[in-house]
């Protein structure tokens, strides 16, 4: 690994000003985990890394009336065990043990894991199925995307030279939602090679979808919605037979792959039964989470 200087800034401000400075030559590092392993392997090349450990308030999680907001540097082992997050997606801190190991939850952060972008990542998912948003700051200001914009493609974002990810808003859901997710990997902390997060709200009193989203990991570029078995769902009074036939839908929305870890083949095959298991997950929970709004999703 090449040497490189290490710059410790303490506000938003002089990080973006110095990676503006510095250009090309700079890498902003937030708890360091992916940024240390391609600088070693050398993926990428830096002569200055601007780490963002020293900026206040960037490891908040913040709680509105409307949404919770988790800062760019909080750690996934301080989401995992959020009381906020519990309370309010408690299906976030079930699929925690599947990502990656906890000495590793305890240095990675959430910012960090969105701005790396593996292909098979958890995280995008849930909070693609959830409409989450992203705030970014840099030279020219604050803008916010959704998770879905912000990935692009293999291991890249949106993000703008000197921008940084301050922040990822989580909208509350109403209590006639469900969400679910699950991910088939070589082993549970790998990266998923098939990754399903599916939530669906439901009419008030009935089994009827009000609005259905499905997020898929480990099979193209970047994670992705099924926007086509969204659209078949929708409005729909949802049945394991109706969940079935849109979620068939999935195979043909893919990119899929083939590495190490299984063949394009085997993660289109996989898909669709993933998706129908998680719709129909997501629909329980929806209609238990309806006769009980204190139950969660």
């Amino acid at each position: 690994m090449r040497n490189f200087e290490f710059l410790r800034p303490t506000s938003l401000d002089e990080a973006i000003f110095l990676l503006q400075r510095h250009g090309d030559d700079a890498k902003a590092m937030a708890g360091g985990q992916s940024v240390v392993l391609l600088l070693r392997e050398g993926l990428i090349v830096a002569e200055v890394i601007v780490s963002l450990a020293k900026i206040p308030g960037l490891d908040d999680i913040e709680a509105a009336a409307d949404a919770l907001t988790l800062g760019g540097l909080t750690t996934h082992r301080q989401v995992e065990n959020s009381p906020a997050i519990r309370e309010h997606f408690p299906f976030i801190c079930e699929a925690y043990p599947m990502v990656a190991t906890v000495p590793v939850r305890n240095i990675a952060t959430i910012g960090g894991n969105l701005c790396h972008n593996a292909p098979g990542s958890d995280p995008p998912a849930w909070f693609i199925a959830l409409d989450a948003t992203v705030t970014l700051r840099g030279p020219e200001g604050e803008r916010t995307l959704t998770v879905e914009e912000f990935g692009t493609s293999y291991y890249e974002t949106a993000l703008k030279p000197a921008e940084i990810l301050t922040s990822i808003r989580l909208p509350l859901m109403s209590a006639n939602t469900g969400i679910a997710y699950h991910k088939y990997a070589t082993r549970p902390m790998d990266m998923a090679f098939v990754g399903v997060a599916a939530r669906v709200t439901l009419e008030p009193e009935s089994d009827q979808g009000a609005e259905v989203r499905v997020a898929l990991s480990g099979v193209a570029p970047t994670t992705i919605r099924a926007r086509n078995v969204e659209a078949a769902l929708r409005g729909q009074r949802l049945t394991e037979a109706v969940i079935a036939e849109a979620a068939a839908l999935a195979a043909a929305e893919i990119e899929p792959m083939s590495d190490g870890h299984a063949s394009a083949e085997y993660r289109r095959k996989l898909t669709v039964p993933a998706a129908r298991r998680m719709l129909t997950e997501a629909w329980r929970r929806a209609q238990a989470s309806s006769a009980n709004p204190r139950s969660g999703a």
